[in-house]
Parts: C-alpha cells; structure tokens; sequence
C-alpha cells in the first residue's frame, strides 16, 4: 500500500518541547477495524518531523512501530478489540471495559508509553479514585468501580508481558478496596408478586413475568430464549446464549455453569402453549411484517425485544401496582423472589445454584443466607449435650 491509502499521519505540540503524533497503520487482520499508533517526542518541531518521517517510512515498508514507542491507550484500546475479537469477552462486556477504561484509566495515565508506565503512578491514579480528588473525578468512585478498573488494567498489562513488550505489571499486587457487606436482596413478599401479576394481566409481559418467576432466568437469557430450545414432551427448556445489545442485538454463549436445562413444571408448560398459540395468532395478523426469529419473548414484529423497551414496559406494569419502594424493584427482584421462595420452601442451595446458573453454592448461600431455615436454631442446640 502507498502512503495515500493510510494519510500522512500528523504532528501536535502538547507542551513546550513535547510532540505528539499519530499516524494510521492497516486493518486489524482480527477486528477489521483501523489500527493508529501514537507517541511522543522530546524536542524541536523538526525532530518530531523526523521522527514522524521515519515512522511512515517503517509503516509503509510493512515494518512495526518499536514497541517501545507504544502508550498505554494504544495498547490497551489494541489489547481489547483482540481479546473480544478471539471471543473472551462479549459484545456487552467489551462495552463495559471500554467505559472504565475511556472514563478514569486512559485520560490519567493513556498519554504515558507502557514501558515507562510505573507503579507509583498508578498508586497516584487509584488514590485520586477514592478521594474524588483526580482529574477525573468529582466525588470518590464507588470501590466496586475502582475494582473493576483496576482488574481491566491488569488484564491488559498482562498481556504485554506476554508479547514481550513489558517485563512486569506494574500493577500486579496494587490492592482493590474492599467491597461493603452484602445487603439484603429485594424480593418480592407472596402478596407483591399475586399484585404484579395481576396488573401485567393482559398485557404484553403477562407471560414473561410469570416466567421469570418460575425459572429464575436472568432478562438476557429469557429475551433470548427460542422455540427450540424448549422440550414441551420433557418439561424442559434449555438455556444456550444470552442477548446483548451494543448498538445491535447479538447473542452471546454463556459461561458453561449458566449453560444449564431447567425442569419446568406442568403449569408452566401450559402457559408457554397458550402463549405460542397467541404468539402464532399475531403473527399471522401481520403476515410479511412478521420477522421469524423463533424468539419465544419476541418485539411486536418478531424480531428480539430490545431491552430499554422490555424494561419499560416492565416499569409501566410495576406503576400499577401498590408495591412499596418501587424504585428498589427491578427485573432482577424477579430472580431474587424466585430464589427466595424456593429456599423457603426447603430446595436446598445446591438446586437453587443449578437453577439459577450460579458457579457455586458459595454465591448462592453468600447472597441468601439469611433465608436458609433453621440454620440459627440448629447451631443453638447443637453443644446442649455437652453443657447439659
């Protein structure tokens, strides 16, 4: 490729005797996105113009930049779109790494070349975080962020080792502040849940809720549910891929604890019935219009129901309601009520985990011990014999 296809990169000064430049490189051969690299040069004007100058000219020759020349945004904002690309992450969580990274890591510490990058400028970057004192922040940034911006840098900076770009992390052993306890989950009481499904009678999420509250299922599983993966003869339904939606739907695998079957109960198989004989109504109201996409929880044309409006509709139910504390009920109650009622009832945690696609009963028992029966009162008498 000639010099034209990529531009001539450019030069910006960014302090007295500091350079910036860019320039373009080819495609991502994974992502297919356009690769830029950028670095800094000390000096006058014409030392960047030389720097730029043999920069293009490597560029061109298909040779690499020096890694050495490489800054932390550019390698990590590189790192992300391969590690989504050869499939370690989803869509969704791709999304939620480039917000943490995009909104306190990259403007602090982006414009540094990752072999200059140093502990103590990290150690500033974290302190800045949970002061509000940073230049990025306002207020102190809740320590459930500030751990998740720190485990994607680490990550990150990992694989730079790995590519013999950088001998050590620099941010291996930088301590993550402590999560608060774990409150209490909402769940919905008996009289809530009989209030919540009356007023979504008649309604579009009539099936959805009750669903929901059978299963367990989290919303992005349950939007992605198909007809065939359901098994009407067996009572079961099977949970293969979830829905996220980055500007459009795509569906994701999984991890393997919640790719899990379900039993389903013999009323729950007689709600998904009337709902297809329902579903196939409609559909042959709309004839052409209609999107086959074999969705169980589809939008009103078939194709998958985008979540902000799922979510509405959901909230516009909820409004009709008498429930208390409104704003404390999501979707996500629904699968805290579920589990909720089934320890009550005596499933023990090592169902509920499988029902729920919980990697342990660790998760399980840690988020609802509180509801387990009789633990309290069995740890009481267990010494009586002893203390007579």
């Amino acid at each position: 490729m000639t010099r034209r296809d990529y531009g001539s990169g450019s030069i910006k000064e960014r302090s007295p005797g500091r350079w910036r430049i860019e320039l373009q490189l080819s495609r991502d051969p994974l992502t297919g996105k356009r690769r830029r690299r950028r670095f800094t040069v000390r000096g006058a004007k014409r030392d960047a113009q030389r720097a730029l100058r043999e920069a293009l000219n490597r560029r061109d020759q298909g040779i690499e930049i020096p890694a050495n020349r490489i800054t932390v945004s550019e390698w990590l904002t590189s790192w992300l779109s391969r590690y989504r690309a050869e499939g370690h992450i989803s869509a969704m969580t791709e999304s939620r790494y480039q917000a943490a990274l995009r909104t306190h890591v990259l403007p602090v510490i982006g414009h540094i070349r990752l072999q200059e990058l140093r502990r103590d400028q990290i150690l500033e970057m974290r302190a800045g975080w949970l002061t509000g004192e940073g230049p990025t922040t306002r207020r102190a940034l809740a320590a459930a962020t500030v751990r998740k911006q720190l485990m994607v840098l680490r990550q990150g900076l990992d694989l730079a080792i790995d590519s013999g770009i950088i001998a050590r992390n620099p941010a291996t052993g930088i301590k993550a502040p402590p999560l608060p306890p774990d409150g209490e989950k909402r769940a919905l009481t008996e009289a809530e849940l009989r209030l919540l499904i009356d007023a979504a009678g008649g309604t579009r999420l009539q099936v959805p809720v009750r669903f929901a509250v059978a299963t367990g299922l989290r919303e992005s599983e349950l939007l992605a549910l198909r007809w065939g993966d359901l098994e009407s003869d067996r009572s079961v339904v099977h949970v293969r891929r979830s829905l996220s939606r980055i500007g459009k739907a795509e569906y994701n695998e999984p991890k393997s604890r919640s790719r899990r079957t379900l039993e389903l109960s013999e009323a729950t198989i007689e709600l998904l019935r009337r709902h297809r004989v329902t579903q196939n109504e409609h559909r042959l109201q709309l004839g052409a219009v209609w999107e086959d996409h074999d969705l169980i929880f589809a939008s009103l044309v078939g194709t998958p129901w985008m979540q902000r409006n799922f979510y509405r509709d959901f909230k516009a139910v909820l409004a009709k309601t008498e429930i208390a504390d409104q704003e404390s009920v999501t979707w996500h109650t629904l699968r805290h009520t579920a589990a909720s009622h089934w320890l009550m009832a005596g499933v023990t945690p090592f169902e509920v985990a499988r029902r729920l696609g919980h990697s342990s009963t660790n998760i399980t028992e840690r988020v609802y011990a509180h509801l387990l029966p009789g633990g309290q009162q069995k740890s009481a008498h267990v010494m009586d014999h002893l203390i007579g």
